[in-house]
């Protein structure tokens, strides 16, 4: 909370409004429920006019358990009542080889995307992530459709400043995995993947060890 105006946080989301408000006609909102995505959501629902358009992916529950999927669709409805929410999850069969084999379903993800025919996707991307990140910039043309990054230069702390001065709701499990991995390395990506445990969800089997025993058991039973 004291970081919020010794950041000045309040003028980087200002300024971050005013890069976003001119893409949301034409574009969406894409939101993952993660703090970046949610905090981005918030600033943009809140400062821009004009309908806000919010796309959200559901992994399904091989990788994303239920009750954290339900609480995602709520907080952001919660953060932006009057935005249009756009829905989509894998048709694929045997959801749980994507734990493994993600590339598939990425096929999907992106085919889904460019169906939505949308000129700008807004992401909570940020430069402090990682060096690939940082090198993208803060709006990319990815020919299909130009990629807006308006928290581009946001840090970890400025963006849990945002959110605790604002009270964006953020999935309860931040609060979990922030006390044994850390603030600044606390994030939300789907679970028991192995293309994410470099950042850190190898820690799953402890901390969500029902939602994986539950589904292998499912799947040793088929």
């Amino acid at each position: 909370m004291t970081w919020y105006d010794e950041g000045g946080v309040e003028e980087k989301a200002r300024e971050a409004a005013d890069f976003a408000c001119r893409y949301v006609d034409g574009g969406m909102v894409s939101v993952s429920g993660g703090k970046d995505s949610m905090a981005m959501l918030h600033i943009i629902a809140a400062r821009c006019r004009g309908d806000v358009d919010v796309f959200h992916w559901d992994h399904g529950a091989a990788l994303m358990p239920r009750q954290i999927e339900d609480e995602i669709l709520r907080n952001i409805r919660a953060a932006a009542p009057k935005a249009r929410l756009i829905v989509r999850r894998y048709s694929l069969g045997g959801l749980e080889r994507a734990r493994i084999d993600w590339r598939p379903w990425y096929d999907e993800f992106f085919a889904t995307l460019e169906g939505l025919g949308y000129k700008y996707h807004i992401l909570g991307i940020r430069a402090e992530e990682s060096r690939r990140r940082s090198a993208r910039g803060r709006a990319v043309d990815r020919g299909r459709w130009v990629e807006v990054h308006p928290i581009y230069h946001f840090t970890w702390r400025d963006v849990w400043a945002y959110i605790f001065r604002h009270g964006v709701p953020v999935p309860q499990v931040y609060y979990i995995y922030a006390r044994h991995v850390g603030w600044d390395r606390a994030r939300l990506t789907t679970f028991h993947d192995k293309e994410f445990e470099k950042y850190g969800n190898q820690i799953d089997s402890v901390l969500m060890w029902r939602e994986k025993n539950y589904l292998e058991k499912r799947n040793h039973k088929k």
